[in-house]
């Protein structure tokens, strides 16, 4: 068919002539329409004619904002998915399957949302349980470079690990040495040895050492101690007092292994131990009359003195060379 116009210089009958061969052959005669087409003009027609085809071998498909895409016989529906995000797979017969992968990313950003997977629902940076009060991550392992914070941390078994500091029980231990170090103070009502045989508390207002072995305690305050049993040291060790000056001196008090029980009595009054290795320190003040007699000299020397008829008047002792 070819296209039909009509010149300027063209007569009214050239015009006419056109015209009905316009409408009589381009357009058609409208009784020649299908009884399916209800339309009395060309555009209606038409319009109907495509809802007809679309309904019988296409469809619209239209989206959230109203656009409206029209899918005829032969055309072609393509579906595409993003990697980590949404998945689409065609199957036969005439099946198309969207759904997410095992991975999924989201690469903008959502304010405030909640999801909601099984029990677990996220909000903001929330995690809780919809339908009971724990949230189990089975054997997996937790990392974090932050702090976790918690009213009570509840674990299930017998032994916890925290780096190399083991928790069995009320029992605290090291996984990788024989010690734990803590940087920081202690404090405790008590503290016992390993056997518990020694223990460490205050008592009295007085820090106390007690041991519950054959050897009893003691208790050290106000630079005092009070022994309520005894006190025994081992071999080899003694006690050394530093002096009012922390510097090299020191005075130590050390036992000479013993061959028998020996018993050395502190006298009960003020004074100083006097020594072997104490100089011009007896005096006088220090003896009783009558205190020295022979037999606390070591060999004795006498002189007497006689009277004419020979008999002793007096006799002086010393110590002889």
């Amino acid at each position: 068919m070819a296209v039909r116009n009509i010149a300027v210089t063209d007569t009214l009958e050239t015009f006419r002539t056109e015209f009905n061969d316009l409408t009589a052959n381009d357009f058609g005669d409208i009784a020649n329409l299908s009884g399916a087409i209800s339309s009395t003009n060309l555009v209606d027609a038409m319009n109907e004619t495509i809802s007809i085809a679309t309904s019988s071998a296409g469809f619209t498909i239209e989206d959230s904002s109203s656009t409206q895409q029209i899918v005829g016989g032969g055309d072609i529906l393509r579906v595409f998915g993003t990697s980590n995000e949404i998945e689409a797979v065609v199957s036969a017969t005439d099946t198309l399957t969207i759904g997410l992968p095992d991975a999924v990313s989201i690469t903008t950003s959502l304010t405030a949302p909640t999801v909601t997977g099984g029990s677990i629902q996220i909000t903001g940076n929330t995690i809780t349980a919809t339908d009971s009060t724990s949230i189990s991550f089975g054997s997996e392992n937790l990392t974090t470079t932050g702090t976790i914070t918690g009213t009570t941390i509840t674990g299930s078994g017998a032994t916890h690990t925290l780096g190399t500091i083991q928790i069995s029980g009320n029992t605290i231990s090291s996984t990788d040495s024989s010690e734990i170090d803590f940087d920081d103070r202690i404090r405790a009502t008590s503290f016992y040895t390993n056997t518990a045989l020694g223990q460490f508390f205050e008592s009295g207002g007085f820090p106390r050492i007690e041991s519950n072995q054959t050897g009893g305690s003691g208790t050290f305050g106000n630079n005092v101690l009070v022994m309520d049993a005894n006190l025994f040291m081992n071999q080899s060790h003694a006690i050394v007092f530093e002096g009012n000056t922390a510097d090299a001196n020191t005075t130590t008090l050390f036992a000479v292994d013993p061959t028998g029980a020996n018993v050395l009595n502190l006298p009960d009054e003020n004074g100083t131990i006097i020594s072997t290795g104490s100089i011009d320190a007896v005096t006088e003040s220090m003896m009783a009359n009558d205190a020295i007699g022979q037999n606390e000299l070591k060999s004795v020397v006498t002189l007497q003195i006689l009277n004419s008829s020979g008999t002793v008047l007096k006799t002086l002792y010393g110590a002889g060379a």
